[in-house]
């Protein structure tokens, strides 16, 4: 297999991201070019030491963003241009604190809006999934804990809760950088484990949906986002306006 350098994958949450970002760096380094076929999911699995559900979940990703296709019952191929390349979020490492706060911004216009539906829309089913994240985010702060992924999974389920099937799918596709940015916000805190600020923060925000205050849901998540990128040292800039 002709990859330009081993691939060194961290055992943490977003196996399938890391095996995304270095495959996407194969195909724009030239080590597979147009029109040239993958190797196999098993072959990539033995490859990346990964389950192959890691390998399928990356090589959607690469569908998705446009670089590779495949055919029913044929192999994944690089496509023959670039050009139908799709939203895709460069790695955050890589990104300074105003391009950071832009991706704060952007949260704030998807989800403080997915919050207001959801508190319109919500199910008892809603409500009670909503219940056990922030439960799972209450044990995580009692124990210490980091709580990316429960804090995740609660965001997930906010937007899920709004009933709007594209809302959810984008999120969802966006999950892992959310995870990404969720988990730069707890190497940036000088406190180990899950605030209880953060915590209240959640609170709040399940409280204003499972009542269906929809204004104040979208408040809640405004200022949860606002308070996240604060604890982190980021300004955003005129985000004040999103509380008119």
């Amino acid at each position: 297999m002709k990859f330009s350098h081993d691939p060194k994958l961290k055992r943490v949450p977003g196996l399938s991201e890391q095996v995304t970002d270095f495959l996407v760096s194969e195909i724009e380094m030239g080590s597979y070019k147009s029109g040239e076929v993958l190797p196999s999911e098993a072959k990539l699995s033995a490859r990346f030491e990964v389950s192959r559900t890691v390998i399928r979940e990356a090589l959607a990703r690469l569908k998705y963003d446009g670089l590779i296709e495949s055919r029913q019952g044929s192999k994944c191929r690089v496509v023959e241009s670039t050009a139908k390349r799709v939203f895709r979020l460069d790695k955050l490492e890589d990104r300074d604190s105003n391009e950071i706060g832009y991706l704060y911004e952007f949260r704030a216009i998807l989800e403080s809006e997915s919050a207001f539906l959801a508190a319109k829309r919500r199910s008892k089913k809603d409500i009670a999934r909503l219940d056990r994240c922030v439960e799972a985010l209450n044990q995580a702060t009692q124990k210490g804990i980091d709580g990316t992924t429960e804090n995740v999974n609660f965001h997930m389920a906010v937007v899920d809760a709004s009933g709007n099937p594209f809302l959810s799918d984008f999120m969802h596709f966006l999950s892992g950088k959310i995870w990404a940015l969720v988990q730069a916000d707890r190497d940036h805190s000088k406190q180990k484990g899950l605030p209880p600020e953060v915590q209240q923060e959640h609170v709040a925000i399940f409280e204003a949906i499972s009542t269906g205050n929809q204004n104040k849901a979208r408040e809640a998540v405004l200022t949860h986002l606002k308070n996240a990128a604060e604890r982190r040292g980021i300004n955003i800039l005129n985000f004040d306006r999103f509380f008119c």
